[in-house]
Formats: structure tokens, C-alpha cells, sequence
């Protein structure tokens, strides 16, 4: 979740709250990516795939108490999933990224990147289990590349687009057992699960922001399947923040509603 913030030194601010994700309208477990830095290729879509991106420039701390016996598990499943997301979206970082594991005193799970000073944060406890919370690494990770890839238009990217692209990035890590989102959506507007794509998600609870994410994520599969990742790219740094706001007409010749209405039929002509 993108947010402007008006502090000196906190541009941008992704947060994931309450991070049960919804098939079907029920909670469902996540199941970590089995790629691995030596597998063959690396799944994209549209992306160039990177060579296997350098890991040294993520610094991972970890709070006293936490994960104590799973450690060095958690540090090798925050590097495996960086490299997963730079190759699927196709660049790497810049400069270093401080990764921090916090304490969540309510046992909550949520994540947050601080992409200007170059931070992401996953509060947690030991009582969740590691993959949630690499799950949510993994989106955050996509938001500091975005910011690596597009500068500060970044800042005020449409919410779609943002969000879309962070959770499409997240790949794996987001979809379990589904192939991609298409059909992930596909299923989920099947079972009554739907909204308009540019609804914000603000007051309207975590299922309707989780749907939400989901649906923006197989948008922007359908973009760069349809009409390729450069004009991905030049339609992502003419937004103004709220979801709908980037300039859909000057990039693709089309405003965002009949593009839904692309969407839409693409989805369901999904095998």
C-alpha cells in the first residue's frame, strides 16, 4: 500500500495490514516460491529476467527474541525472495536496503518501505509463521525497486499501478498454487468477488483491499501481456496517487475504463 506522507524525510510509505489474503472469501495459507537462485529460468511476464541479482546490498536485522531458532532460515528466505522479485520485475537495487524483522507486541503482521531512506520493515511475532512473513517482504521489496526504477514520479504513482505492479511482483509468494493472476481473479469475480479497478480500498476492510490488490495485480499482467512492459513503464510515472490517475489515454491511446473492459474479457477468456 503506497501513501504519501508530508514529513521531511518519509516520501512514501507501503504498508500491508492484516495480511490474511482471500480466495473464495476465505483465508488461505500461503505457499513459498520453490524457485531457487540455480533453477533454469526465472518466471516473468514481459520482464527481462536479470541474472540472479546480488544479494549484498540487503542489510538484515533481526529483533532480540524473534525467530531465535530459524534465523539463518529467515535471513536465506529474505535473500532467495529478493532475488525471485528482481528477476521477475526485472532491475535490481540501486544501493543498499536495510531490511528490519520488528516485534510486533499484538502479534500483528504488516510491512512497510520507507523507499526514500532506503528501509523495510515487516512487524511480526513468533507466532507467525516465516513464509507470511516473507510473503510480505516480498511486496515490499518490489515498491524500494520501484523507486530504484522510476525515480520520484514513484512517489505519486497511481494506487493501481503501485500496488498492482508490487503484488504482481511478489508472484509466487502471492499466488500459492495458482498460475497467475488471471485466473486467480478470474476465479475470484466468478465467486461474486469484484470491484471496480478504480475503487479505493481506504474504510472499505482488508477483504475488499486484499480483492483489490489481486485484481490490480492481474491488471497489470494484462498490460504487459497486451501491450508490453515499456508502456507499463511510461504509464507508471504519469499518476497523481489515487487509483485511476495516471494518464491511460496519452500512453495507450485509451482511458482506463474501456481498458477494463479489455481486461475484463481477457480475463474471462482465460483457459
Amino acid at each position: 500500500m503506497n501513501h504519501l506522507m508530508s514529513l521531511n524525510r518519509i516520501a512514501i510509505l507501503a504498508l500491508v495490514a492484516c495480511v490474511a489474503l482471500f480466495l473464495f472469501a476465505q483465508p488461505q495459507p500461503l505457499v513459498l516460491s520453490r524457485w531457487s537462485p540455480v533453477s533454469p529460468s526465472v518466471p516473468t511476464i514481459g520482464a527481462v529476467a536479470v541474472p540472479v541479482a546480488d544479494v549484498s546490498p540487503l542489510n538484515i536485522v533481526v529483533n532480540d527474541g524473534l525467530y531465535i531458532d530459524e534465523r539463518d532460515r529467515l535471513d536465506q528466505d529474505a535473500r532467495r525472495a529478493y532475488a525471485y522479485v528482481a528477476a521477475r520485475f526485472g532491475s535490481e537495487l540501486m544501493s543498499p536496503l536495510t531490511v528490519a524483522f520488528i516485534q510486533d507486541a499484538g502479534c500483528a503482521l504488516s510491512g512497510i518501505a520507507y523507499t526514500d531512506i532506503r528501509r523495510v520493515q515487516v512487524f511480526t511475532c513468533n507466532a507467525i509463521g516465516r513464509e507470511r512473513v516473507i510473503a510480505i517482504l516480498a511486496h515490499e521489496y518490489v515498491h524500494q525497486l520501484q523507486q530504484d526504477r522510476y525515480g520520484s514520479r514513484h512517489l505519486s504513482a497511481d494506487l493501481i499501478l503501485s500496488e498492482g505492479i508490487a503484488t504482481w511482483g511478489a508472484g509466487v509468494y502471492w499466488l500459492g498454487e495458482h498460475p497467475d493472476f488471471r485466473r486467480y481473479v478470474r476465479a475470484q469475480r466468478t465467486n461474486g468477488i469484484s470491484h471496480p479497478l478504480a475503487t479505493h480500498y481506504a474504510g472499505r476492510g482488508v477483504a475488499v483491499m486484499n480483492a483489490l490488490y489481486y485484481q490490480w495485480a492481474s491488471f497489470v499482467e494484462f498490460l504487459i501481456d497486451r501491450y508490453g512492459r515499456e508502456r507499463l513503464d511510461a504509464v507508471y510515472v504519469t499518476g497523481a496517487g489515487t487509483p485511476g490517475s495516471a494518464d491511460y489515454r496519452a500512453v495507450y491511446g485509451k482511458d482506463l475504463a474501456t481498458l477494463e473492459q479489455e481486461w475484463i474479457a481477457w480475463l474471462e477468456a482465460a483457459p
